[in-house]
């Protein structure tokens, strides 16, 4: 490993009621091939009452880095990755996005540093922010959870964000799972406590606005786990798009295209329905194709049976509720902030 960086990684965890993901997380930070003595983890309870706090403080005495856990009385993910800002040590001088229920390699620490030494020798200090690469759980917990996965890695449900596939370094608007640099947070305000929702999205426009660079490579990866139940897929696209929304009203070249095409298409049939009834029928049926056929990729792929039906289901209700979310932005209210 190279040894540009002489600061520590603070690896920044916000959690609500995930005591079971956030164990095994915590168990991979402790296998990782980065020396324990050039990262710590710093949990932030948003208040849970399923034992995850007192799950942590068990696990202090067993693990090889510096952990400890905090609680964070303003409850939402800004609030906490604020807080740790604050708290951190001063030799901290990188912080790593993660969250409860996700899972790393062993080697996911190095290969960031690896990847941000490299970046940094071109960009030198305005490089702010290095995303990573997401991918879906190793173990699907159920059924539904295998559709979701399936629909989020469809080039018709990943989008250019956080579920975007990519191969190669480069140049991004929205580095998921980033690692920061702090110094940069700082100078740019850190996250605002009024979006529970796409608080990195409106961090990295602020730091591309501030002169920063922000990139991402695939070599470090996260697998993320996806939403067990339909119900909880649906929450999750509204909550999305209501905060897509208001994110475009603040900084509009954050647009993608590509977000507004189920809204396009809604309107096209409906244009077409009051005005040339016997065509109306064409962009449905393309819209069926098109997802049908992603089912039946995915039972080759999968070689699930069940994705025949249950893939198309979770695009569509991924498109609709992401639609819905963004008409929301418009004339609604939020949907719950403690919804995740």
């Amino acid at each position: 490993m190279a040894k540009r960086i002489h600061g520590r990684l603070g690896v920044v965890v916000p959690v609500l009621n995930e005591v079971r993901g956030l164990r095994l997380l915590l168990e991979d930070l402790a296998h990782q091939t980065l020396p324990a003595e050039m990262y710590e983890v710093m949990v932030l309870d948003g208040g849970s009452s399923d034992g995850t706090a007192e799950m942590v403080k068990q696990m202090v005495e067993d693990v090889p880095y510096r952990l400890q856990v905090v609680e964070n009385k303003g409850t939402t993910v800004p609030h906490a990755r604020n807080l740790a800002l604050d708290l951190l040590p001063d030799d901290v001088e990188w912080l790593v996005e993660l969250i409860g229920h996700v899972r790393v390699d062993m080697d996911h620490l190095e290969h960031r540093v690896v990847a941000w030494e490299e970046a940094e020798a071109e960009h030198g200090p305005s490089l702010a922010a290095m995303g990573v690469r997401v991918l879906g759980p190793l173990e699907r917990t159920g059924r539904v959870e295998g559709w979701v996965d399936a629909a989020l890695r469809s080039p018709f449900g990943r989008g250019g964000g956080q579920f975007a596939a990519f191969h190669e370094a480069g140049p991004t608007k929205v580095p998921a799972f980033a690692m920061h640099r702090r110094s940069a947070v700082k100078d740019v305000g850190g996250w605002d406590p009024s979006w529970p929702t796409s608080q990195d999205s409106d961090l990295s426009m602020r730091l591309l606005e501030a002169g920063g660079v922000l990139l991402r490579d695939p070599r470090p990866t996260v697998r993320m786990d996806r939403r067990p139940t339909l119900k909880h897929h649906w929450r999750m696209c509204v909550r999305y798009g209501y905060w897509r929304g208001r994110l475009l009203r603040r900084h509009p070249s954050r647009l993608d295209p590509r977000e507004f095409l189920p809204l396009f298409g809604a309107l096209l049939t409906s244009m077409l329905w009051f005005s040339w009834p016997s065509v109306a029928w064409v962009p449905v049926s393309a819209y069926v194709v098109v997802i049908g056929g992603e089912g039946v990729r995915s039972v080759v792929r999968d070689r699930a049976l069940s994705h025949a039906f249950g893939v198309p289901l979770a695009l569509l209700l991924l498109h609709a509720g992401f639609t819905a979310g963004l008409l929301q932005s418009t004339f609604g209210s939020p949907p719950r902030a403690r919804d995740r």
